[in-house]
């Protein structure tokens, strides 16, 4: 699962532990992104202090790890590419999943080399607030696009929709206003101590 983090919150976890247990996964890895290709013009939190809140996010799960793969590049990093990583470390039994939110599911189209990444790995969609006909469609939008028979390659996970955004997050800090629903309590003190997202 990669994202920037900044910061991670609930439904960064709860959902994708759900989903863990739905999908039986052995580990899922947390992959930080160092410039993620949607939002290189846009200013993010140093990456030590992402990764640092993630791994306080992710403590109390043992089967949830963190890779700082795209961190060590030092660049853009295509979804592609560090798929293609992953893969390159498997057994030729295991099986590797991505799981994404469902809004960015609906841009998939967008995403470097989409067709080669649905045919290097199966995804896992996590619900971000789309509806089910939203996503169906898509799913067949892509199918037409790529020209690949998809329905056994994407799943959609039943884990409940948890409405919060990093974005909502920093808004709130910068406002004052309490945040302590949408994050665990030790990000949440990260966050405080080292004065993160203040004006």
């Amino acid at each position: 699962m990669g994202g920037t983090f900044d910061p991670p919150h609930l439904a960064h976890v709860i959902p994708v532990e759900i989903a863990a247990s739905e999908f039986s996964l052995d580990v899922v890895w947390f992959v930080p992104a160092l410039i993620p290709p949607h939002k290189q013009n846009k200013d993010r939190t140093d990456p030590f202090h992402r990764t640092s809140m993630l791994a306080l996010a992710l403590r109390r799960y043992p089967s949830f790890k963190i890779s700082t793969l795209e961190l060590s590049r030092g660049d853009v990093s295509f979804t592609i590419d560090t798929i293609h990583a992953f893969l390159s470390k498997l057994n030729t039994e295991d099986r590797l999943f991505f799981i994404m939110g469902s809004d960015s599911f609906l841009e998939l189209h967008t995403w470097y080399q989409p067709a080669e990444l649905l045919t290097s790995c199966q995804l896992i969609i996590i619900s971000r607030g789309a509806s089910k006909g939203e996503l169906r469609k898509n799913l067949e939008q892509l199918e037409i696009s790529l020209q690949l028979n998809l329905k056994n390659e994407i799943h959609f996970a039943s884990a409940p929709y948890l409405p919060y955004s990093s974005t909502e997050i920093r808004n709130k800090i910068q406002q004052g206003e309490s945040v302590s629903a949408m994050l665990n309590r030790e990000v949440e003190t990260y966050i405080r101590k080292h004065s993160l997202y203040r004006r």
